[in-house]
């Protein structure tokens, strides 16, 4: 995604915009800063932060980031940056409190605001003047002292700001594609522990290019139990993710999102594949249709993935794609695979050309 951070109208109290906003960053989507960043915050928060001195001539955003004290401000800057939604921020004990204008600016956009939690409240009980569906709450944990992608304000305003950028691209929902990492979009290293060694396969850039082309919505979907076994940080797989975005973006391809599990394949959770937690999660945040969808990936635990959501299931033989498409006929598949291919340019070949036969 393409963000604006509004700095100026993000007061003292409103530390877990300003650290989340940089969190983005960190997870590879370009966050454009419009004033009060000093060269410090911007080293500290990644290679994907701009500062900026005026809304015009930042990178052309989806959504503009800011504080609850002035929507108006906040939305013009949006304005002049091509952003469709907003996200505010509401300081703890700060109800917002808004002159007609500044109602009006906030109507302007797609918005939603994010308030501190308060313990045992709900945060739509403080802030009556605010629709209930417009109004979110930051998370529990203690806002980050330093900039940190793992921390759950992050996932909480990245999460926001897809739902209002999906909403941005039409009401109806579209089909997606989800992709296993690992093997399928880059090279099979085992446990990927350094970000550096992610290297994106043969033909993967074009592949995504003309899913995109073709109206599909582009989700990862990855099991990284090297976190759970305790063989790297949660950290190490938001920088390879981040890296990801980057060297895709380099070649001009936006992904829509990126979901992974960090569990242990014996912890019981519902969101490590073939569990569909994740998938459907996507769907709910994303506006996707996963009868008209399809899983890509290079186990057969993708493609049951694809096919427990309701969705099509496709097997690459990249990465232990060959090994595992002798296991075919098996017990570990509710069906065989909808297709078999070579490589990411052949699924996503088969994927365009039999899209119309989705949910036959």
């Amino acid at each position: 995604m393409r963000l604006l951070v509004h700095d100026r109208s993000l007061g003292l109290g409103d530390v877990r915009m300003r650290s989340a906003a940089r969190g983005l960053a960190l997870r590879g989507h370009v966050v454009s800063w419009l004033g009060g960043v000093d060269s410090g915050a911007d080293a500290g928060a990644g290679p994907t932060l701009h500062r900026v001195a005026r809304a015009r001539v930042a990178r052309p955003s989806e959504i503009v980031l800011g504080g609850a004290s002035s929507p108006l401000a906040v939305a013009a800057s949006g304005w002049a940056a091509g952003a469709h939604g907003m996200v505010l921020s509401i300081a703890a004990g700060v109800p917002p409190r808004w002159s007609l204008v500044d109602q009006w600016g906030w109507s302007s956009l797609d918005a939603l605001a994010l308030a501190e939690p308060s313990p045992g409240e709900d945060p739509r009980d403080g802030h009556p003047g605010l629709r209930p569906e417009r109004l979110e709450s930051w998370s529990e944990e203690p806002p980050a002292a330093e900039p940190d992608a793992t921390h759950a304000d992050v996932e909480r305003l990245e999460r926001a700001a897809e739902r209002l950028a999906s909403r941005s691209r039409g009401r109806g929902s579209r089909p997606a594609v989800f992709l296993d990492r690992d093997g399928t979009l880059v090279v099979e290293r085992g446990y990927l522990a350094h970000a550096e060694d992610l290297e994106l396969l043969l033909g993967v850039p074009a592949a995504l290019r003309s899913l995109k082309a073709a109206g599909f919505a582009l989700v990862v979907v990855s099991n990284q139990s090297g976190v759970g076994r305790g063989l790297f940080p949660r950290s190490r797989v938001y920088e390879a993710m981040a890296r990801l975005r980057l060297a895709l973006r380099d070649h001009g391809v936006e992904l829509d999102a990126i979901y992974f599990c960090p569990h242990r394949p014996d912890a019981g959770c519902a969101c490590r594949k073939p569990g569909i937690e994740l998938v459907q999660s996507a769907a709910a945040n994303q506006r996707l249709d996963l009868k008209a969808s399809v899983m890509i990936g290079d186990k057969l635990l993708d493609v049951a993935t694809g096919q427990h959501a309701g969705a099509r299931g496709v097997l690459v033989r990249t990465g232990y794609g060959r090994d595992e498409e002798r296991r075919v006929g098996g017990d570990e598949l509710p069906r065989p695979p909808s297709f078999v291919a070579d490589d990411l340019a052949a699924a996503a070949a088969w994927v365009i050309e039999h899209h119309a036969d989705a949910g036959d």
